[in-house]
């Protein structure tokens, strides 16, 4: 399991051009239930799966998204 920054998937969003949760959760399969927990609930512990799709759909680092503490 790893621990999303929440914080920092808004800013890569944002860096994106991603300014809406749907436009996110289409474009790396997850649910937009699941990936408004992870963003507006802080329910940021996640399988590497989801770690994985929202690296490849953001175009990201794992290092950018996930707190390593």
């Amino acid at each position: 399991m790893a621990n999303l920054d929440a914080k920092a998937i808004k800013n890569v969003m944002l860096r994106q051009n991603y300014l809406f949760k749907h436009q996110v959760a289409n474009l790396v399969g997850i649910s937009y239930e699941r990936l408004t927990r992870i963003l507006v609930d802080n329910e940021t512990e996640v399988e590497e799966e989801i770690v994985t799709r929202l690296c490849n759909g953001l175009d990201c680092q794992r290092s950018e998204i996930v707190n390593e503490d």
